[in-house]
């Protein structure tokens, strides 16, 4: 289980970063300019990486529930806020298709919404984002 925690601790500078870059590059996209490779990775990755960080805390939680671990109102309400991160930057996906103004705006908006959450989720258990842990 201390493997977990670590993984899940480490895991989420990656999603941070990517998320900023994201960010950026949907930003970039509005003033038509042209999106680096590296923004357009980061914009199409982004939900993949925050799933591996949910998959990480819930095999994590369920660990916890394993070891008898007695479950405390953090360890409810942080696994909920990163499940509504996830789903805002799954969200994202409804603007994918559309034309460049409205796709960018929409994305630039769910997956904002997205880094407020994981940042919610972050200071729910004081590691926001250099806490203890």
């Amino acid at each position: 289980m201390p493997v977990l925690l670590i993984l899940h601790s480490v895991w989420r500078w990656a999603v941070l970063i990517v998320a900023l870059l994201a960010l950026y590059g949907l930003i970039r996209s509005r003033r038509e300019d042209p999106m680096p490779v590296l923004l357009e990775h980061a914009v199409r990755w982004y939900p993949v990486i925050l799933d591996i960080q949910v998959a990480l805390g819930i095999v994590l939680w369920l660990a916890q529930r394993w070891g008898a671990v007695p479950l405390t109102s953090t360890q409810v309400i942080h696994p909920v806020w990163g499940l509504l991160a996830a789903g805002a930057a799954h969200g994202a996906a409804a603007f994918r298709e559309r034309e460049n103004p409205t796709r960018a705006l929409g994305m630039l908006a769910a997956y904002g919404l997205s880094l407020l959450l994981v940042f919610i989720a972050l200071a729910s258990v004081g590691a926001f984002p250099f806490g203890r842990r």
